[in-house]
């Protein structure tokens, strides 16, 4: 018996062992706030510490090594019930946010319990088998003061489309992380550098945050190489994209535009900082930009001299391009949260689509956006 028809054997028997969640998938519970992914996959979800072998300069101590945990979502065949935590196990990131609430302010009547939140993935499901080359993989930054978790929605539908995606928290710039043993560290910027938008801190997130979180990036990818096994060696490393939101969109053009086999990049709302604020990225990149954008993202559009999308979606906030409005009952907005999401997701899957797997590129028409493309 060889290793596919093995596979395909043990698949089986889990998908035999397991209740079917279609049901769930046409009526969600309540512990489901989004909507199940669209795509013709279930989604599977692993979780990782690594620690690179390389000083932290973000740390608040010296001689440090940098640690940091991954998650990655990718397609899966198993029709199960057993959805993962949206959040993590620990309850770290719950009590993150529960802290952040100002002590007075109203709590919503009908707010969910951000503790018993459920995503929709399987811990450790079988990956799918992929008929050619592997599955492409993305990698995701998310922004500061958040977590890999800030974009959870949109991680999922894009794996439930045939991508792998391996999405990155980035220590000490997110609120907390996570490690498997329980441990947390959590956001340390120093005295005086915290706020991008002064000579000072904007020097500090030039000069070591953006490097360093674009380090991180290239060791998660150099670390799946090395545990391509965890994934049956499913995941196709020389076909890669990277997107990020807020500050991580740095984090993912500078590691695209070193990166060799990144075919593309994008970048939600975010803040362009390092190398690609000077030297434009030079390879297809799609932009979204809010009503009210923290960066000057046209001038980026231009300067880039690969193939460029721009999408500015009217009355949108900046924290619109995360799952913040799934997590928050009566998030104030101008835009229907739904009609926000699928604008990105849709956008987000048909780019990668064509610059992954060379599919026709087609952007879809919605009322209150406008698109730039050169």
């Amino acid at each position: 018996m060889n290793y596919k028809t093995l596979f395909a054997l043990s698949l089986s028997l889990l998908l035999i062992a397991c209740d079917s969640d279609d049901a769930l998938f046409e009526n969600p519970s309540a512990q489901h706030v989004y909507p199940a992914p669209s795509g013709q996959y279930r989604v599977g979800i692993m979780e990782f510490d690594i620690t690179d072998y390389r000083e932290d300069k973000l740390a608040p101590e010296l001689g440090e090594l940098r640690q940091f945990t991954v998650r990655v979502h990718y397609p899966s065949q198993l029709r199960s019930t057993l959805y993962h935590p949206y959040f993590d196990k620990w309850q770290h990131q719950v009590d993150y946010l529960s802290a952040l609430r100002p002590q007075n302010a109203p709590i919503h009547s009908e707010q969910h319990e951000l503790q018993s939140m459920l995503s929709w993935s399987n811990s450790k499901a079988p990956i799918a088998y992929h008929t050619e080359n592997g599955w492409p993989v993305l990698f995701y930054s998310h922004g500061l003061g958040l977590f890999n978790a800030d974009n959870t929605e949109l991680q999922e539908a894009l794996a439930s489309h045939g991508f792998a995606v391996v999405s990155i928290n980035h220590t000490y710039l997110a609120g907390v992380t996570s490690f498997q043993n329980g441990e947390q560290k959590g956001l340390y910027l120093p005295t005086g550098k915290h706020d991008v938008q002064t000579s000072t801190g904007r020097a500090y997130f030039d000069s070591h945050v953006a490097p360093e979180i674009a380090k991180d990036v290239l060791a998660a990818y150099q670390w799946l190489a090395q545990e391509s096994g965890q994934f049956e060696h499913q995941l196709n490393l020389n076909n890669v994209g990277m997107l990020g939101f807020s500050l991580g969109a740095s984090a993912a053009m500078n590691a695209c535009q070193q990166l060799l086999v990144c075919k593309a990049a994008a970048n939600m709302d975010g803040i362009v900082l390092g190398n690609v604020a000077v030297n434009p990225l030079n390879k297809p990149l799609l932009l979204f930009r809010s009503e009210n954008p923290f960066s000057q993202l046209e001038t980026i559009y231009h300067a880039n001299q690969g193939d460029s999308i721009l999408v500015s979606i009217h009355g949108s906030q900046h924290n619109d391009f995360t799952d913040q409005n799934r997590w928050i009952v009566g998030y104030p907005s101008e835009v229907d949260k739904n009609t926000m999401h699928n604008i990105v997701k849709q956008h987000m899957q048909r780019f990668f689509n064509h610059y992954l797997k060379a599919q026709p590129l087609i952007l879809t028409e919605f009322e209150g956006i406008s698109i730039q493309q050169k």
